[in-house]
């Protein structure tokens, strides 16, 4: 398997993933990262409220992603060829 690059990484998020299933997708890492080791620490009630805190503020760095640095990376990147 050859190396993963991070031009190529960011080229995937911004232009070969629909905004939809990335958005769902962060949501959900987010959602895990916080809410499952939340969950054994305090519970369900508190996995739920971080876990889903986590999952939204991962969704919304992928919108400030998607927004702000992808195109400047893009035309950076254009610029270099």
């Amino acid at each position: 398997m050859p190396p993963i690059k991070l031009p190529a990484f960011v080229e995937f998020l911004g232009h070969d993933v629909s905004p939809v299933w990335a958005v769902i997708g962060f949501f959900i890492l987010g959602y895990l990262i916080v809410g499952l080791p939340v969950h054994f620490r305090q519970g369900a009630l508190s996995r739920d409220v971080w876990g889903t805190a986590g999952g939204v503020t991962m969704a919304v760095l992928y919108g400030a992603f998607i927004v702000g640095v992808y195109p400047a990376l893009h035309h950076t990147t254009l610029a270099m060829h």
